[in-house]
């Protein structure tokens, strides 16, 4: 299923990860498959490339604990992630109307709740279920596609044992200063923010910005609590 926040998401066909699953076993994927990237050494690919690398690091560390290991993926997720930019578009025009109070509210909140969803995904697999994820798939990057100086597009191809076909799985990204985040990701042509800006606007539209806000806190209390037990 996708981003399963209220309502029933629309699901990936034929495949038995939810898609943060997903993204988590893309991520563990990288680091053991034959990737071929494409010639972009200082570019976009690159910094794909480098998030997986640092991921990597921290899963393999079998010593470290599971407070340090969470800790350790916010700060990648917070350095390589454009989450201000995923929580504008999260909501979409509904944003001009937003306050500035508002704006500093909602986007801290929406980082820690797509953070909390990732983690709480993670807690469900071991490492010997991840190792096996890793030796049962590979990955390719296919190409990468320059929007203008400040946007590009990161292409690639994840094959998984338990699927006939490979996933397209591409990374949008965007320059921020000297370094390139990413600021939504797309599963066989499924965006991760549009699945959110639906979702969003329809609390929106029905309830306003104090009823978004409070399903949200909710939401994260919950994933809070079951991280820490």
């Amino acid at each position: 299923m996708i981003c399963r926040f209220f309502g029933n998401p629309r699901a990936l066909a034929s495949t038995s990860f939810s898609l943060l699953t997903l993204i988590l076993a893309v991520v563990m994927l990288c680091a053991s498959a034959q990737a071929q990237p494409v010639d972009s050494a200082n570019g976009a690919t690159a910094s794909v490339k480098t998030i997986i690398d640092q991921t990597t690091v921290v899963f393999k560390d079998r010593d470290i604990s599971q407070t340090d290991r969470e800790q350790k993926l916010r700060a990648i997720a917070e350095s390589h992630f454009d989450f201000a930019e995923m929580a504008r578009s999260a909501i979409g025009y509904h944003w001009r109307n937003f306050t500035p109070d508002q704006k500093a509210e909602f986007v801290p909140l929406f980082t820690k709740f797509i953070e909390d969803i990732y983690l709480s995904r993670i807690e469900k697999y071991s490492v010997e279920k991840i190792d096996q994820t890793i030796k049962s798939a590979s990955i390719q990057f296919t190409n990468e596609r320059a929007d203008g100086s400040d946007y590009a597009e990161v292409f690639s191809t994840v094959a998984l044992q338990d699927r006939k076909d490979p996933l397209q799985v591409n990374y949008l990204m965007r320059r921020d200063g000297n370094q390139w985040k990413i600021y939504d990701l797309t599963i066989q042509a499924i965006s991760v923010i549009a699945n959110y800006r639906n979702q969003f606007n329809r609390v929106l539209n029905s309830g306003g910005y104090d009823k978004l806000i409070s399903i949200m806190r909710q939401k994260a209390q919950a994933l809070g609590d079951s991280l820490a037990k």
